[in-house]
């Protein structure tokens, strides 16, 4: 566009000097014009004035002079127009000296100016080009910053889900670091106990060492068969728990089933109860004539409990925080010397593959037995609390989806 500009601009500058020299052009001309009738106007006053002094003279003096001569001169100079003077000769020669070389400068400058737009033209085609690749390269921008949006979100969930794991871990830091300090505690608790019981039947008799003894076992057995009880249904609650984490995705078709199945149940057991009444109320035929007195009406028959609706009951009064219910009673079973009992020992039924899964990652955690089959060691014990613990944490989400479940069959069943 510079290039342009420029160039036009002297193209302007040659049109206006070719203007000016034209019109000087036409100005001397007119001005030779105007001198040519003037000199003309005089020769022929200078004719007539000559003509009336030829009068005067003799017919000799005549015959010798040749006025047609000068008249021939004169109408040649009128019909060409021209004149015969040198310096009317130079200027016009000067101003066509300067017309040829204003055609020719015109000349050069249509060429520069037919190259001028060849080179506009090419610049505004690269002008476009340029255009379209910005465009491009616009678009190719808000992509890459989209996906660049896209990347912040998805690094910020990640960072929002170690956050929460990192958490977890601390969490389950501390309370691995507490139950084995509370087991630590507890085995030197234990090792004070077994000395004060050597004492103890070192001092006394022994009828009366024999009847402690006995005592003890049967207050202990007692204890431990209601302990062992109790934690066996806290086991299967946390191996349920930990099929629910690790197979959740085979589990929820499963609870759904299991839903559909009670709810069936639940219909076919309202179909029963009415065939039932039909049947232990039938239709009474007409009365006799005389009509004994009605007997006295029976009592309305109890609802039927329901197992389901009692249980959802019990578990809406339950405390919300059961992880720290579980947690606390765990470690009020640690402080009061309860030994657990060892999850190795299950039974030889099929099991499924996600709870044969759940009890090989119990073995890997809680170790192996011996080989005379004797309890498990401390080491063992405080694997097994730190089991207890992680579980008791999966524990508080599959009762929350039973709970679930359970309120929605009850709910579809009223």
């Amino acid at each position: 566009n510079r290039v342009f500009r420029l160039l036009s601009h002297r193209v302007l500058q040659e049109v206006n000097s070719m203007q000016e020299n034209l019109e000087v052009e036409k100005t001397c001309r007119e001005t030779v014009e105007a001198l040519a009738t003037k000199l003309n106007r005089q020769n022929r006053s200078l004719k007539r004035k000559s003509m009336m002094y030829l009068a005067h003279l003799g017919s000799d003096v005549l015959a010798k002079i040749n006025l047609d001569d000068d008249e021939v001169d004169d109408q040649q100079e009128e019909e060409s127009g021209t004149c015969s003077s040198t310096h009317c000769h130079t200027i016009i020669s000067e101003l066509r000296g300067k017309l040829e070389l204003a055609q020719e400068e015109k000349k050069c400058l249509a060429i520069d100016l037919e190259e001028a737009k060849d080179q506009h033209r090419k610049t505004r085609e690269e002008l476009l080009r340029e255009k379209h690749d910005n465009t491009v390269l616009i678009a190719e921008t808000l992509q890459q910053k989209k996906l660049l949006g896209k990347y912040n979100r998805v690094s910020k969930y990640a960072v929002e889900e170690y956050e929460a794991l990192q958490a977890d871990l601390e969490l389950e830091k501390d309370l691995r670091a507490e139950a084995e300090k509370f087991a630590q505690e507890m085995l030197v608790e234990q090792k004070k106990m077994k000395r004060q019981s050597k004492v103890l039947l070192q001092t006394m008799s022994p009828s009366e060492a024999l009847q402690c003894a006995l005592k003890e076992i049967t207050s202990l057995t007692h204890k431990l068969e209601t302990q062992r009880l109790e934690h066996q249904q806290q086991v299967v609650c946390f191996l349920s728990g930990l099929v629910y984490f690790t197979g959740n995705y085979f589990l929820h078709p499963l609870l759904q089933h299991i839903s559909l199945c009670i709810l069936l149940c639940v219909f076919v057991v309202e179909e029963l109860q009415k065939k039932l009444q039909q049947v232990s109320n039938p239709v009474p035929a007409p009365p006799p004539p005389p009509p004994p007195p009605p007997p006295p009406p029976p009592p309305p028959p109890s609802a039927p409990t329901n197992p389901l609706s009692s249980n959802l009951q019990n578990q809406q009064n339950a405390p919300k925080d059961i992880r720290q219910q579980a947690v606390a009673e765990m470690m009020e079973r640690i402080k009061r010397g309860i030994q657990l009992r060892p999850v190795g020992q299950t039974s030889n039924r099929a099991k499924s593959p996600q709870v044969q899964h759940a009890h090989a990652h119990t073995h890997t955690i809680l170790g192996k037995k011996n080989v005379h089959g004797e309890q498990p060691d401390v080491l063992t014990t405080t694997k097994l609390l730190k089991f207890v613990i992680i579980l008791s944490k999966y524990y508080v989400s599959i009762c929350n989806n039973n709970i679930s479940n359970v309120l929605y069959v009850v709910a579809y069943k009223q």
